[in-house]
């Protein structure tokens, strides 16, 4: 059961694992090319997957993860953030290449409301029922 939950017109919806599904689906299925979609399921993995919203993720890491150099990922980063589909806080100090310094990373509200909508309504028009608060 997930313990995530978003605010829809003043109402808190408790999302499932079927709002996962949806999004790992879309991720899937989206029009992004092979870097794009790794990094893309990367952030998903260690975020939403494990019921958070945004992990602290190294560029040593997450280049290790998705399998290219840091300089390629970085400029991925910069398309999906160009793209609105993630939000990365950044570490303050500046670029560094180091394996201790964190960035904050998160699939962007608007991605994850644009599955939020997909997953209410087919929720609704299989008759499901939507845990509310």
């Amino acid at each position: 059961m997930s313990k995530l939950s978003v605010t829809v017109n003043d109402e808190k919806i408790n999302l499932d694992e079927f709002f996962k599904s949806l999004m790992f689906q879309r991720i899937m299925d989206g029009d992004f090319n092979r870097d794009e979609r790794d990094l893309m399921l990367v952030i998903f993995r260690k975020t939403i997957h494990f019921d958070k919203w945004y992990d602290h993720l190294g560029i040593y890491w997450l280049s290790k993860a998705v399998g290219v150099c840091q300089s390629k990922l970085r400029a991925t980063i910069k398309q999906l953030q160009a793209k609105g589909l993630i939000d990365v806080k950044r570490s303050k100090g500046g670029r560094i290449d180091s394996n201790k310094k964190f960035s904050r990373f998160s699939l962007s509200e608007d991605f994850i409301f644009l599955i939020v909508d997909n997953w209410r309504q087919v929720k609704e028009e299989q008759g499901f029922y939507i845990d509310t608060e």
